[in-house]
């Protein structure tokens, strides 16, 4: 198991506060999500597959900003590092940082996709 596992893959406490505390806005906020990250994940990996740096931290900075919002750390952190990595132009490390954001994210999706109890 890597280290990261051991961080939850989402805060739910902070997500609720980010939801002013209402169930019904934390279940729309996940929906959303949910129907979003697919795509935000898959235009960061086009991005690395292009060669193109600027829309690896284009890309990498939307995702982030949507998993700030939720609460969800480790995920969070892959997105950072990649939104780094192509900020600093070397493209060289992104399909390691890639693989492991996809590990972050399905353990993201998987946690996220079980019923949230009131």
């Amino acid at each position: 198991m890597p280290q990261e596992d051991l961080m939850e893959p989402l805060d739910w406490n902070a997500l609720r506060e980010n939801c002013a505390g209402d169930e019904s806005l934390v279940n729309e906020v996940l929906d959303l999500f949910r129907g979003e990250a697919d795509g935000l994940v898959r235009d960061v990996g086009k991005a690395i597959t292009a060669g193109d740096a600027l829309a690896v931290k284009r890309a990498a900075h939307r995702l982030k900003g949507a998993l700030v919002s939720l609460g969800a750390k480790p995920a969070t952190e892959g997105a950072r590092a990649l939104e780094v990595c192509g900020g600093t132009g070397d493209l060289a490390p992104a399909p390691a940082l890639y693989a492991n954001l996809e590990h972050e994210m399905t353990r993201l999706i998987r946690v996220i996709s079980l019923p949230v109890a009131a």
